[in-house]
């Protein structure tokens, strides 16, 4: 136990070391549209994309803590984390030894991906119909189709994708990005998270070999991996709100003009916190498939959406116009809270799907 900690410990400092020393210098860089691959590179070798490769709680709640003091800097690399440790997430849960090959270089950070699930969480909701068609050939699947917005990609990152067979089963496998039949297109310029390796995927005709198949039965696959899919993310936003309550702590005489604002750094620290609790106790039942579990976990979720919502608009409204100078730091934080209610499942989709049970 106690060697267990002080690994964990050393784990964390190096993470903190990495987003001190290499990722804080590269925040205008990152925000202006550079894929921060090195810094990913460093923080997988530190072990920020290998806590949860057992499945067990602590795991998972030790790569949300990883991305939560990712996020306090740079919600863009704390994004690419999250698609990083997704892919793990889902390799680590597969039953096919395949695509497992790739589980211990994408862990390390040696190799990097992406999670192309946007797409597929929608079209189980009925938002969106599903992006990929495959039907079964030889041994593997000839698959097709246009898949907008994967992130934490560029030629040679592999991702996930599930695509339709004519039958109407879904499956699950892991491609390789900027080949000829697998190609990246960059069409639109986003206003926050530019740096994050977001491109549409386009998938003409592509060989999918049944060795890269993460699930041939995506049906009873999906319900084991979800919770931890959405888990995963929630620290993205508590990472944004806290570094929200730290900028804010840090600007003395705007927390003097500020006192009777609503919303301080300390409420703001208050409420991460017992959103951790929360994390820890949802990830507890990471593995139950029911859909009240589940539920329970997207209320989780629109909950930490809220905070980084309303933390990142609490230091613009202490700032004042200081924070809508051009580069300001309160204003990138802002346009990535944005994101954090955005980014699939949305807060548009969590509400919808929370209204069907009302």
């Amino acid at each position: 136990m106690a060697a267990s900690a002080r690994i964990e410990t050393e784990t964390a400092r190096a993470i903190a070391d990495i987003v001190r020393d290499d990722l804080r210098p590269r925040l205008a860089a990152i925000d202006a549209g550079t894929y921060p691959a090195e810094v990913l590179q460093a923080l997988g070798a530190a072990g920020a994309f290998a806590h949860h490769l057992d499945g067990r709680t602590e795991g998972l709640v030790g790569a949300v803590d990883a991305m939560a003091e990712i996020g306090t800097a740079c919600l863009s690399t704390a994004f690419c984390t999250w698609c990083q440790d997704a892919l793990v997430w889902y390799l680590a849960s597969s039953e096919e030894a395949g695509p497992r090959r790739h589980l211990a270089a994408l862990a390390a950070g040696e190799s990097l991906g992406g999670t192309g699930l946007s797409n597929p969480m929608k079209a189980f909701a009925g938002i969106e119909p599903l992006a990929l068609q495959g039907q079964r050939e030889g041994g593997g699947y000839r698959v097709h189709g246009r898949l907008p917005w994967v992130s934490n990609l560029a030629p040679g990152h592999r991702f996930a994708g599930i695509f339709a067979l004519p039958d109407g089963r879904r499956v699950m496998g892991l491609f390789e990005s900027g080949t000829e039949t697998v190609a990246l297109s960059a069409n639109a310029r986003f206003v926050a998270l530019e740096g994050t390796g977001t491109y549409t995927v386009l998938v003409r005709d592509t060989f999918l070999a049944d060795e890269d198949v993460i699930s041939h039965d995506v049906a009873t696959f999906v319900p084991r991996i979800r919770n931890g899919f959405v888990l995963l993310q929630t620290g993205m936003g508590l990472g944004l709100a806290r570094g929200v309550a730290a900028l804010m702590r840090a600007d003395a005489r705007g927390r003097r003009d500020a006192a009777f604002l609503p919303l301080g750094p300390e409420a703001i620290e208050a409420r991460a916190e017992a959103l951790r609790e929360r994390v820890v106790a949802a990830a507890r039942n990471h593995g139950e498939t029911d859909r009240a579990t589940f539920l329970d976990t997207l209320r989780l979720r629109l909950d930490v959406s809220f905070l980084a919502l309303e933390a990142a608009q609490s230091a613009m409204l202490q700032f004042g116009a200081r924070g809508y100078l051009e580069g300001a730091e309160t204003f990138r934080r802002l346009r990535e809270a944005q994101f954090v209610a955005i980014v699939t499942p949305s807060v548009k989709h969590i509400t919808t799907e929370l209204a069907r049970e009302a």
